[in-house]
């Protein structure tokens, strides 16, 4: 009897449809409880709606657009930067220009195969006036000497001077015809700048150029154009080329704006050289007190534009690409802290030996107010990376808020992708109709920026509307961001968030983000996302 029933409980768990039934069951019981989600993290951000705001640059939202004009099609900005390393040997006379050590130092037409003087300028123009952008910058030539031929590879036997290289001057040729003489071996600028000027207006027409830069990072002229400038730059030189130029800027179009040093970097921003050996850097530094070498830039066209009677230098250009964000999603999307929070190290050899520098722009702000107040700040190159992923549309978000929060008056990202130019089109563009990021910033706080960032802004135009670009830095969880108002919120109805996140550049709405709890805001964004939300206030 005993046996029957063992056999026939043995044969039950595989026969019987209820026994499997509750097997199911037992499956189910054991998963939900680990399925059931729990609240995502939560994050506190303040913002003052009471305050009046300041006004943010319209410039920062640039890219540079030397080789890729097509990029206007795909991205929506106010500012573009004629520039990059094949614009230091460039010929405005011919449209020849060298490629350096980029590639095998090749004198070529690959920017411009016209034989239209100052083909490149004149381009700029057309292409920026066509897309509706109103501010733009070329460069002008001052390492020594530009391409005189097309001919292909140069040589290291015919490094400048040699007839593969017409010379540069800042001005002296004394003569101005429509079309520039081929046959003297030099090229002026002085005549090129006149030459734009002619054919544009100046630079407060609309088609004119507004900023021209002095050349492009001098401090590696020696590694980028060994053929044209095969010795690092020397401080005194570096000062009187720009002296010169910008004189002869300033005088033929009074209302054109100086760039300069365009700087590569942390080294040069600290001693120019690429590296820390100048015996004429350190004289300086020690006998003024120079922080680094910014300070000595400063300070010397300071003392040059009130020697001549007039400003030589209206913005301080720098370049930046971050030495952390190359090492992948998790470094990028915490790298843009080392330009605004004190004391924040990051992943890199300036995160161990740079701190006292850190955060950056203030400090290069503080160098502006010390030895030449009332200078401008540029960023016209850089580029935090993840052109094709998330990471890489939560650090252009968070770069666009700080440059706004620290008061940067142009900006221009280098090259760019799908995912960077969507972190710029949550400011400029986000829904495809012209929705934009506001023109006033007003306080943000986000209580861990290591997790969420939060920018905040107003409009001039509408007094009632609050913008708020949002990031959520985990590579993989959601977040809530839990908003507060000075001023209580009421929902209005007309909230609406849009966002760039997972496997697709595009900016879409989130759906069943925003959500409201006792006149607070309560915002759920997915992993690796940046966000803007638009708010209606009661008036």
């Amino acid at each position: 009897m005993n046996v029957t029933v063992t056999a026939k409980l043995q044969v039950i768990p595989v026969t019987s449809k209820i026994a499997k039934l509750l097997a199911v069951l037992l499956v189910l019981l054991m998963v939900l409880p680990a399925c059931a989600e729990e609240e995502p993290d939560r994050f506190f951000v303040t913002i003052d709606t009471t305050s009046e705001g300041r006004e943010i640059s319209p410039w920062i939202y640039g890219i540079n657009i030397l080789g890729n004009e097509n990029n206007l099609g795909r991205v929506t900005v106010n500012a573009a930067r004629q520039g990059g390393n094949r614009m230091t040997a460039y010929n405005w006379e011919t449209n020849a220009s060298n490629a350096g050590s980029d590639w095998k130092h090749s004198s070529d037409t690959y920017l411009s195969k016209s034989s239209r003087p100052a083909d490149l300028a004149l381009l700029l123009s057309e292409q920026t006036v066509e897309a509706d952008i109103p501010f733009r910058i070329t460069t002008l030539q001052m390492a020594g000497y530009v391409s005189a031929d097309t001919r292909g590879v140069v040589p290291e036997t015919q490094t400048a001077p040699s007839e593969r290289w017409n010379q540069v001057y800042a001005s002296g040729s004394g003569q101005y015809g429509e079309t520039p003489d081929l046959t003297d071996g030099a090229v002026y600028m002085d005549e090129y700048v006149r030459y734009i000027t002619d054919k544009l207006g100046g630079a407060v027409s609309p088609t004119g150029i507004q900023g021209y830069s002095l050349d492009n990072e001098p401090a590696i002229w020696n590694y980028t154009h060994p053929r044209v400038h095969p010795e690092p730059v020397s401080v005194q030189e570096l000062t009187e080329k720009s002296v010169a130029l910008a004189t002869v800027v300033k005088t033929i179009d009074p209302d054109a704006m100086i760039f300069g040093p365009a700087v590569y970097g942390y080294t040069a921003y600290d001693h120019l050289s690429d590296d820390d050996t100048s015996i004429e850097w350190e004289r300086l530094k020690d006998k003024n007190q120079y922080y680094w070498y910014l300070d000595c830039y400063l300070d010397q066209m300071k003392q040059a534009g009130d020697a001549a009677g007039m400003r030589l230098l209206d913005v301080l250009d720098i370049h930046y690409y971050s030495e952390s964000a190359r090492l992948g999603p998790e470094d990028r999307v915490q790298s843009v802290r080392t330009l605004y929070e004190k004391g924040f190290a990051e992943n890199s050899w300036i995160g161990k030996w740079c701190q006292s520098s850190i955060p950056i722009l203030p400090t290069v702000q503080r160098s502006i107010d010390t030895w030449y107040p009332g200078t401008l700040l540029a960023i016209s190159e850089y580029n935090f990376g993840g052109d094709n992923d998330a990471s890489g549309a939560v650090a252009q978000a968070e770069a666009l808020g700080c440059f706004a929060e620290q008061g940067v008056f142009f900006a221009a990202l280098w090259a760019g992708g799908d995912y960077t130019f969507a972190g710029i089109n949550l400011y400029t563009n986000y829904d495809g109709q012209g929705g934009c990021f506001g023109d006033r910033l007003i306080p943000a706080l986000s209580e861990d920026v290591s997790r969420v960032s939060a920018y905040a802004a107003i409009y001039s135009d509408d007094p009632s509307a609050v913008s708020v670009v949002l990031t959520n830095k985990s590579l993989t969880d959601p977040v809530i961001a839990d908003v507060s108002l000075w001023e209580p919120y009421q929902e209005t109805g007309s909230e609406e968030i849009w966002g760039v996140w997972g496997d697709s550049a595009r900016i879409r709405p989130i759906e069943d983000a925003l959500s409201f709890e006792d006149g607070r805001i309560i915002v759920t964004l997915p992993p690796l996302c940046a966000a803007v939300m638009i708010l209606k206030t009661e008036q």
